[in-house]
């Protein structure tokens, strides 16, 4: 697989936030169902829907890269996006089977939800290896491209449309994996990013989610990094 080499100077990272939140979200879901008991309705409908709202936000951003990010490498490399738009075709025909799977096994019957559950784990599994292959190149390649092609501020520019045509449904959904999915550093970043750049109730959203679904550790040191107020940050 060719990569090309990371930029000596740090530059807007592209895909970094989103595909960390994507390989958590992934990693989670595919541990879920392969620990799915078939005979226990309230566990298999829990796990399920786990699946069901991974596959939405997928669709979102397979949605967001084809409309915003491969026309601007286009725009400026024309063929640029061959490989990835190839796989993003192939990737909306696997949501579509994956979706196939989540239906029979909802609605099949106990004897048979054993080896519709252990289909569905294993598509899964090979659908999120693929994926996980897929956003490296876009990680390397793609960003390489963009990089080359547009300024920091155009590829900011590039992302703020991308987050302002996402559902709100869908955007907390991401940011539920993404507060999770990103180290330390990353979180205090883009945190300290909506507090200045986004309304205070984006802020003040953001960190809730971040509050619920952080470990007492990894809370405190960010409301340490943001300075939050002792009783905001207890």
């Amino acid at each position: 697989m060719n990569s090309a080499a990371p930029p000596a100077t740090p530059r807007f990272p592209v895909y970094r936030p989103i595909h960390k939140a994507l390989r958590a979200f992934m990693s989670d879901t595919l541990v879920a169902i392969g620990r799915m008991d078939p005979d226990d309705d309230n566990d298999v409908e829990t796990a399920l829907e786990q699946a069901r709202s991974l596959l939405a936000m997928l669709r979102v951003h397979l949605e967001d890269e084809n409309r915003f990010v491969h026309p601007a490498m286009e725009a400026r490399r024309p063929g640029s996006t061959d490989k990835t738009a190839h796989d993003h075709v192939e990737h909306e025909c696997a949501l579509a089977d994956l979706d196939e799977l989540i239906t029979r096994v909802s609605g099949s019957q106990l004897q048979e939800r054993t080896s519709a559950a252990s289909t569905l784990y294993r598509r899964l599994a090979l659908f999120v290896a693929e994926n996980f292959e897929h956003m490296h190149i876009e990680e390397h390649d793609n960003a390489a491209v963009l990089w080359a092609e547009y300024s920091d501020e155009e590829l900011m520019a590039i992302e703020a449309a991308i987050v302002a045509s996402v559902p709100p449904a869908a955007m907390a959904v991401a940011a539920r994996w993404m507060m999770s999915g990103l180290n330390h550093s990353e979180r205090v970043a883009t945190l300290l990013g909506i507090r200045q750049t986004a309304p205070t109730e984006a802020f003040e959203g953001l960190l809730a989610i971040a509050r619920s679904h952080l470990n007492a550790r990894d809370w405190a040191k960010l409301a340490d990094a943001l300075s939050l107020p002792p009783a905001r940050a207890a």
